[in-house]
C-alpha cells in the first residue's frame, strides 16, 4: 500500500518541534492546529502519554525524564527548529492515572504548572528557542486551543 506523494527531501528541516500527548482521539486535532492554526510548514512530533509531563519526572521517574529530554534534544539537533510547541489537553488519561494521585479538578492546574516548568527548563537548556504553550479541549466534535499564559 502506498500513501502520500512526493519525494523525501533531506534538505527540509522542521521549523517546529511539538511535544504533545499521544492520546489517539486528539491526534487529528493536534495536527490540524499545528498546520493551520500555527502555520507550521514542517513539524517534528514528540508524542508520548501526558506530553510534556515526561520532562518533569526527574525526581519520581528519572529514567523516563532522561529519555524525554534526550528525545527532545535529538529532535532539536536533527531538525534545526527554533520553535517548540507544548500542548496539553482536557481529560488527559495519563494525568488521571492513579499513580499521580490527582483528582479531575486538580489535573488542569497540574498540567498548566507542568507546562510552565517545562518551558523554564527548556529556556535553561536551549536558551535561543521560542517556547509556546497551549491547552486543548473538545467542544462537540471539534477541539479548541487556548494559549497558556
Amino acid at each position: 500500500m502506498v500513501h502520500g506523494e512526493g519525494k523525501l527531501d533531506p534538505r527540509v528541516y522542521a521549523d517546529t518541534v511539538a511535544v504533545l500527548c499521544s492520546e489517539a482521539h486528539y491526534q487529528k486535532h493536534f495536527q490540524e492546529f499545528l498546520r493551520r492554526g500555527l502555520r507550521t510548514e514542517h513539524c517534528a512530533l514528540m508524542a508520548v502519554p501526558g506530553g510534556a509531563h515526561c520532562l518533569t519526572l526527574a525526581d519520581s521517574f528519572p529514567r523516563f525524564a532522561w529519555s524525554g529530554w534526550r528525545w527532545l534534544e535529538f529532535l532539536l539537533d536533527q531538525t534545526g527548529a527554533e520553535r517548540i510547541v507544548l500542548i496539553a489537553h482536557d481529560d488527559c488519561r495519563w494525568y488521571l492515572d492513579r499513580r499521580f494521585g490527582l483528582t479531575p479538578k486538580q489535573v488542569r492546574d497540574r498540567q498548566t504548572a507542568d507546562l510552565h516548568r517545562v518551558r523554564a527548563s527548556i529556556k535553561e537548556r536551549f536558551a535561543a528557542k521560542r517556547v509556546e504553550l497551549y491547552f486543548a479541549r473538545m467542544e462537540g466534535d471539534r477541539a479548541s486551543f487556548e494559549v497558556v499564559t
